[in-house]
C-alpha cells in the first residue's frame, strides 16, 4: 500500500510538472515565433528601404543630368533671340534700303523720259516711237542699244539703278529666309525647353513619392523592430518565470520526496516496533548513513585533479554575465552550465542541468566538503571554494560570483567528482 501511494504522489509530480512545461513553452514559442516574423519583415523592408534609396540616388543623377542640358538650351535661345533681334534690325534697314532703291530708278526712269520727249520735241520720231513702245525699264535699256542717239550716261544710270534695286532685292528675300530658318529653329529650343522643364518637374515628383514610400518603410521597419525588442523582452521574462517556476517546482519535489521519505522511515520504524527489541537495535544503526549531505560521508578522491586548481580555473570567469541556458562563461552561462564548462576544462564531464548534476560523483557530508566539491542546492548548483565559501553563476543580476555563503540557502546534497 505504501508504495502504491509512493508510485502515485511521483506520478501526479510528473503530470504537473508535464503541464506546467507545456504551458510555459505555449508562451515562450509565441513569442520566438512572433519574432521569427517580424525579424523576417524587418529584413524585407530594410531591402525595401535600400532600393527606394537607390532610386531616389538615381532620380537625383537624372534630375542633375537634365538640368545641366536645360542650360545649354537656355542658352542657345538666349543665343537665338539676339540673332533674331540683329536680322531683324538688319532687314529693316535692307527693307528702307530698297524702298529707296524703287524711288531712285522711278525717278531716273522719269527723267529719261522727260529727255525723250525732249527728243521727240526736236523731231526724232523713230527714237520716241520705239522707246514709247517699251514696256519697262529692262525692255527700254534692251531698245536704247539700238538708238545711239540716247547717251550712254543715261544707258549706265539706268542700268546701276535696276541691278541695285536687285540686290537689294536678293538681300531681303535671303534676310528673309535666315529670319524664318532662325525661327524655326527658336521655336523648336522652346520646345525642347518645356519637355525638359515638364520632364524635370515630374522627376522631382517621383522623388517626393519615392521620399513618401521611404518614411512609410522606415516607419514599418521601426514598428518590426519594437515588436522584435517587445518579443525579446517576453522571452526573458519567460525565462526567468520558468527558472523561477523550475526551482521552485523542484522545492517541492524535494519536499514531496522528503515527506514521502519521512513517512516510509515512521511506517519502518511503527512495523520494527511492533517486532520486538531486536528490531530496534537494528534500527538504531541506520542514523549514520542519511541523504543530502547529512552524516559523515567524505569518499576519497578518483582523480589527480586538484580542488584549489578547479577552484582558481573558477574564479578566472568571476564578473562574467549569467545567461540563462548559457554553457560558456567566456559570454555568459547559467548555474550548470558554469559548473559544467569548470569541471570539463579537467576532463571531468557532467550533465549540464542542475537537477542531473545531484547525482554525479560520490555523495560528501557538508562537514567533510573540500575545495572543488559540487554545492547543490533547489534549482541551483555551485562550486565549493572551502571555508564555507562557494564560487557560481548566481543570477541575471549578479552575473558569476565568489565567495559567497556556502549557506545560504539550503544545501540538498554535496557531490565529490575529482
Amino acid at each position: 500500500m505504501r508504495r502504491k501511494r509512493l508510485v502515485a504522489a511521483v506520478l501526479v509530480i510528473v503530470m504537473g510538472m508535464s503541464q506546467f512545461s507545456v504551458a510555459m513553452a505555449d508562451k515562450k514559442s509565441d513569442a520566438e515565433q512572433k519574432k521569427k516574423e517580424a525579424e523576417a519583415n524587418l529584413k524585407s523592408k530594410q531591402g525595401e528601404i535600400n532600393r527606394i534609396e537607390e532610386q531616389q540616388e538615381q532620380l537625383r543623377s537624372e534630375i542633375n543630368e537634365l538640368d545641366a542640358e536645360l542650360v545649354n538650351v537656355m542658352i542657345e535661345l538666349s543665343t537665338l533671340e539676339e540673332e533674331l533681334a540683329v536680322k531683324e534690325d538688319e532687314l529693316e534697314q535692307t527693307k528702307a534700303d530698297l524702298e529707296q532703291a524703287k524711288i531712285d530708278e522711278q525717278n531716273q526712269y522719269d527723267a529719261m523720259k522727260l529727255r525723250i520727249r525732249f527728243m521727240y520735241e526736236k523731231g526724232d520720231t523713230a527714237m520716241l516711237t520705239s522707246l514709247l513702245e517699251s514696256g519697262s525699264i529692262a525692255d527700254l535699256l534692251n531698245r536704247v542699244e539700238y538708238v545711239n542717239e540716247v547717251y550712254s550716261y543715261d544707258r549706265e544710270l539706268l542700268t546701276e539703278y535696276q541691278n541695285t534695286k536687285d540686290q537689294v532685292a536678293a538681300l531681303e528675300k535671303q534676310q528673309e529666309e535666315e529670319i524664318q530658318a532662325l525661327e524655326v529653329k527658336h521655336q523648336e529650343y522652346q520646345v525642347a525647353r518645356e519637355n525638359f522643364e515638364t520632364t524635370i518637374a515630374q522627376k522631382k515628383d517621383e522623388v517626393g513619392d519615392f521620399q513618401n514610400k521611404l518614411a512609410a518603410a522606415q516607419e514599418l521597419a521601426a514598428k518590426y523592430q519594437d515588436t522584435i525588442n517587445a518579443q525579446n523582452t517576453i522571452i526573458a521574462q519567460e525565462n526567468e518565470r520558468i527558472e523561477r517556476e523550475r526551482r521552485e517546482q523542484e522545492r517541492r519535489e524535494q519536499e514531496q520526496r522528503a515527506a514521502a521519505a519521512a513517512a516510509a522511515a515512521a511506517a519502518s520504524r511503527a512495523s520494527n516496533s511492533s517486532s520486538g527489541s531486536t528490531s530496534d537495535s537494528s534500527g538504531g544503526s541506520s542514523s549514520d548513513s542519511g541523504s543530502g549531505g547529512g552524516g559523515n560521508k567524505n569518499p576519497g578522491y578518483s582523480t589527480g585533479v586538484s580542488g584549489s586548481a578547479v577552484v582558481n580555473y573558477a574564479m578566472n570567469f568571476v564578473g562574467n554575465p549569467y545567461v540563462w541556458g548559457g554553457k560558456d562563461p567566456n559570454t555568459g552561462a547559467d548555474c550548470s552550465g558554469f559548473t559544467s564548462y569548470v569541471y570539463a576544462h579537467f576532463g571531468i564531464n557532467i550533465p549540464s542541468y542542475s537537477y542531473s548534476q545531484r547525482s554525479v560523483g560520490q555523495e560528501v557530508s557538508y562537514s567533510n566538503a573540500q575545495a572543488g566539491d559540487l554545492i547543490c542546492y533547489a534549482g541551483h548548483v555551485a562550486i565549493y571554494m572551502g571555508n564555507g565559501q562557494i564560487v557560481h553563476a548566481k543570477g541575471t543580476a549578479y552575473g558569476i560570483v565568489a565567495y559567497d555563503n556556502a549557506t545560504y540557502r539550503p544545501i540538498i546534497t554535496v557531490r565529490r567528482v575529482l
